[in-house]
């Protein structure tokens, strides 16, 4: 017999359960500790209340972890993670709990649903289309590994950068909110950020971004969330170029650059730059919304 409940009605070590048996043999290892699994929460604005898990004969079986934001005046959700176990896939788990997690979406009022399923997973991406969902994007996870003989990147003096929170990038009128969830500057709230302005003071572009150091103080990696220009401006790849120069510097650091979940069609001048200085993606996915 199949119930489902609340994750906040769950024990903790039941939910943990349901998500890493859930990636069992999954795309990519999907796996968390304690820890990890605790930190997303807040980090992500995912919410117990709204997510939910799913028991069969009193075992937990699946759960989809879920979070609201209003991005722009939309009051949006998103489904931070469908997992179901192994031993009860083709069971009707999955939609159980997609049908139940939207009903919960339209009880909050959300007006439009966000999730990304890996490419290829063609049984996932069937439910979801199923449901409503429609394909708005391809996304890539991007990196750039290791020390290069030469910047790839052109210095162009005629822009000036300013160092904000990434609060105040997200309230740009061209910054893209509609991108993934991840990408947002809600989750990145940590990060260190920039505003690019012209040689008039406009304001034309902004990037956020984390830079990870070991235990003995050296950088080891940069992860970049949104690095986006004002596209109606005739410089914007120019744009794009030199807040890439702000963000990771010459490209003589033995170091992994990481770009999270960009989309081709969204962020198109980005996407472009970023694969014309080498950038080569690692994961593929779909991007796919739905309206309430």
């Amino acid at each position: 017999m199949m119930e489902i409940k609340r994750l906040a009605d769950c024990t903790f070590n039941e939910a943990l359960t349901a998500w890493n048996t859930g990636f069992e043999g999954y795309f990519a290892d999907m796996t968390m500790t304690h820890e990890a699994f605790l930190r997303r929460f807040p980090l992500e604005d995912l919410s117990p209340a709204l997510s939910v898990v799913a028991f069969i004969d009193g075992e937990p079986a699946g759960l989809i972890l879920s979070g609201i934001r209003t991005l722009k005046g939309v009051k949006t959700a998103w489904n931070g993670g469908t997992a179901v176990a192994v031993k009860f896939r083709q069971q009707g788990v999955g939609r159980a709990l997609m049908e139940k997690t939207l009903a919960i979406y339209e009880e909050e009022g959300v007006q439009l649903a966000m999730l990304e399923a890996i490419e290829g997973n063609d049984k996932a991406i069937a439910l979801y289309e199923s449901l409503g969902y429609k394909n708005v994007d391809h996304l890539e996870y991007l990196e750039l590994k290791g020390k290069l003989d030469a910047s790839p990147l052109e210095h162009d003096g005629s822009y000036t950068f300013r160092k904000v929170h990434p609060l105040h990038a997200g309230l740009l009128p061209f910054y893209k909110g509609g991108n993934p969830w991840q990408t947002h500057w809600q989750s990145a709230k940590d990060a260190e950020a920039v505003i690019l302005t012209d040689r008039t003071g406009k304001e034309a572009g902004y990037a956020y971004f984390r830079k990870s150091f070991n235990e003995e103080g050296a950088h080891i990696s940069t992860v970049i969330y949104q690095s986006e220009a004002d596209e109606t401006r005739e410089d914007a790849r120019k744009i794009i170029q030199s807040l890439l120069g702000c963000v990771i510097g010459q490209f003589d650091d033995e170091i992994r650059r990481i770009v999270l979940n960009l989309p081709a069609q969204r962020s198109k001048i980005a996407h472009s730059v970023l694969k014309e200085i080498g950038f080569t993606p690692f994961v593929n996915q779909v991007m796919m919304n739905r309206e309430m």
